[in-house]
């Protein structure tokens, strides 16, 4: 069964939230990728998984042509309104069963995507398939297997507040490949070679309210969302704690850092 945050369901009710709180942060990292897959002018480009399409953007404005994918229909309408005159396809499709020909692509990126698919290992196949055989890939994932921002927070109460259990996100692939030498490995196994892992730091600012213990970005988080009712609340009380004493203002500021894993075709 898949976690709330693997459905389409899930992102087609977060694009605004999505847009006011994430991407200015996750934005970083899609412009450090674009910057890693140095484009040429006139180069194809997919964007996989591409929200509302902070990538898709950054890309279209170094000079490729993008065909940018993405499972949510509420993501794929937003970037449509956003690309306007950019030289941008966006598509509703399916990212572990790609709907193109293999060897189409100069570029292939995805950016925090990949890891929250459900079969993520078909995801990478389908990157490198679709990549041309002297094209370069770039993929970003979290350098922690929880992620970044409330992610955060929500970790490090719950490993307080419920000692005896393990904090996880129950999603594999996070798991796996926040270490950079698994994430070289699977790449490998998926298609790829000369994969070089890129490091890079940016501060995810978010509101305070976005700690709200009724948020529901916060209430579906799948730290909290399958535990017990009255351990969520204390662990999402504690988060809130946490938060507090971070708070500047209406904001608060938390380091994030991620893999760019950039790569050929084998």
């Amino acid at each position: 069964m898949n976690l709330a945050i693997q459905t389409d369901a899930f992102w087609d009710q977060s694009v605004d939230g999505y847009i006011a709180s994430a991407e200015p942060f996750t934005g970083l990292f899609c412009k450090d990728a674009v910057g890693l897959a140095d484009i040429a002018p006139g180069m194809t480009l997919l964007d996989i998984a591409t929200g509302p399409g902070a990538l898709a953007l950054a890309a279209a404005r170094a000079g490729a042509t993008v065909t940018a994918i993405d499972f949510s229909q509420a993501m794929i309408d937003r970037l449509r309104e956003r690309a306007a005159d950019s030289p941008i396809t966006a598509l509703r499709m399916n990212g572990e069963a790609l709907d193109l020909p293999p060897d189409s692509y100069d570029r292939v990126c995805s950016v925090f995507g990949v890891p929250l698919f459900p079969d993520w290992r078909a995801g990478l196949a389908e990157m490198a398939r679709v990549l041309k055989p002297a094209g370069r890939a770039v993929l970003g994932v979290a350098a922690n297997p929880f992620g970044f921002g409330p992610n955060v927070l929500l970790a490090r109460a719950r490993s307080e507040v419920l000692p005896d259990h393990r904090a996880e996100i129950d999603i594999a692939a996070m798991e796996i490949l926040c270490d950079a030498g698994r994430l070289q490995a699977e790449m490998e196994d998926a298609g790829f070679c000369d994969v070089t892992v890129h490091q890079r730091q940016h501060d995810f600012i978010m509101p305070f309210d976005l700690m709200a213990t009724d948020h529901p970005m916060i209430l579906q988080n799948p730290l909290v969302s399958a535990l017990p009712p009255r351990d969520r609340d204390q662990v999402i009380a504690r988060a809130l704690e946490m938060a507090s004493s971070l708070r500047q203002g209406d904001i608060i500021s938390l380091p994030g850092v991620a893999h760019l894993a950039v790569a050929s075709k084998r």
